[in-house]
């Protein structure tokens, strides 16, 4: 599976993927932090909370641990852009931080909302719905993405167009397949090639690859023949093809792959980080996750393996710190390769707005930076 199809599946937060995920407590984009009141304990910040289980519901505790919304919900997944999905029975709706629904439980479907919209299934068909539950335009449609760039790609009967933020529709669907706008332009799939688009719907860049990606800093991906390459906005190819595997820019550096080994490249396509590894995952923060052998550890941008190349399985930094199994447990280290949680975790999950999920002695737990249970599902002896 390529970058374009995770991210894609990532997108698509349904409800067994909201089942799967709610632990994850980890959002890349953070919505607006406007402060709201919670039940009465003091005003928070809605993406600080964090889903906790209790009694066989799920609520949300704030970074301290209290219980500001009493668990209540079936299935409940994190804050984002101010709000947050939740299901009781078999519905869906959106609570905002004071654990008041702002959406009806009503729908079986939905997605996070974000940039102010989010995509729900109405009966048989999608819908985009705004904070106040209305129905942006008319329109329903058979499948949908995110906004992005104040446009989104639709599906109506097989091809693929665009609206607007109206809900109007720009670019009347003719596409095999439609993705995300990024610095100005779509890709798009025509007669089985991907090419690229602007907003109005001109051709900037001519269908002629089998797989491609959207513009991540600047520069997509393309496969010509069975070697990847990277484009600009202008269709230019600026780093001719000539790696067997390529993930798109993130901060700035790609993870390429030749003779079956990964490193990283910057983004004129000068080789940073020599093909060592087995596997290598994109930087995040400053570091990357790389393996060897078997083991892992972080580099940073300079190639520097700032922790070595020894754990069992590591997770992303976040806040100075990442979580590292050694055997069976985890622990977690700084960005100097310190361990400063020691190893004593069934599971553990990186930082997140101060805390970080673990399960310890049988009970799912939340600890501070200093290895500290603020909160847990039961009483830990």
């Amino acid at each position: 599976m390529n970058d374009i199809q995770q991210r894609l599946r990532a997108a698509l937060l349904f409800p067994l993927v909201f089942a799967a995920i709610w632990l994850n407590g980890c959002s890349r984009e953070q919505g607006g932090r406007q402060e709201i009141r919670s039940e009465g304990v003091r005003a928070v910040a809605a993406e600080s909370l964090h889903v906790a289980f209790s009694g066989g519901k799920f609520g949300y505790i704030d970074p301290s641990g209290t219980m500001v919304i009493t668990p209540r919900f079936d299935i409940a997944y994190v804050f984002r852009d101010g709000v947050a999905p939740v299901r009781v029975g078999e519905k869906w709706g959106y609570i905002d931080a004071s654990g008041s629904y702002i959406i009806e439980p009503q729908y079986t479907q939905v997605t996070p909302f974000k940039k102010g919209y989010a995509r729900v299934h109405d009966g048989d068909k999608q819908i985009y719905i705004r904070k106040d539950g209305s129905q942006l335009g008319s329109l329903k449609f058979d499948f949908g993405y995110h906004f992005s760039e104040d446009m989104a790609f639709i599906a109506l009967d097989g091809k693929y167009g665009t609206i607007d933020t109206t809900g109007a529709i720009v670019i009347e669907p003719q596409y095999e397949q439609g993705y995300f706008f990024s610095h100005g332009l779509g890709m798009v799939k025509i007669d089985g090639r991907y090419g690229y688009i602007d907003k109005a719907g001109n051709q900037i860049v001519p269908p002629l690859y089998t797989e491609a990606d959207n513009f991540w800093g600047s520069r997509a991906k393309v496969k010509v023949g069975n070697l990847w390459g990277f484009i600009d906005t202008t269709g230019a190819m600026v780093i001719k093809p000539r790696f067997d595997d390529a993930w798109s820019f993130i901060e700035n550096m790609a993870r390429v792959r030749n003779n079956g080994l990964w490193g990283y490249i910057d983004t004129t396509g000068t080789e940073v980080i020599a093909y060592r590894y087995d596997k290598a995952e994109n930087f995040s923060g400053g570091y990357a996750r790389v393996s060897k052998r078997g083991k892992w550890g972080f580099v940073d941008k300079n190639g520097r393996e700032v922790v070595p190349v020894t754990y069992s399985e590591v997770k992303p930094f976040s806040g100075g710190t990442a979580p590292v199994r050694v055997a069976t447990r985890w622990g977690y280290v700084d960005t100097v390769g310190t361990m400063v949680i020691e190893p004593r975790y069934v599971q553990a999950e990186s930082f997140h707005n101060g805390l970080a999920r673990v399960s310890l002695k049988g009970s799912q737990a939340y600890i501070d930076p200093d290895g500290n249970v603020v909160w847990s599902e039961k009483p830990i002896r």
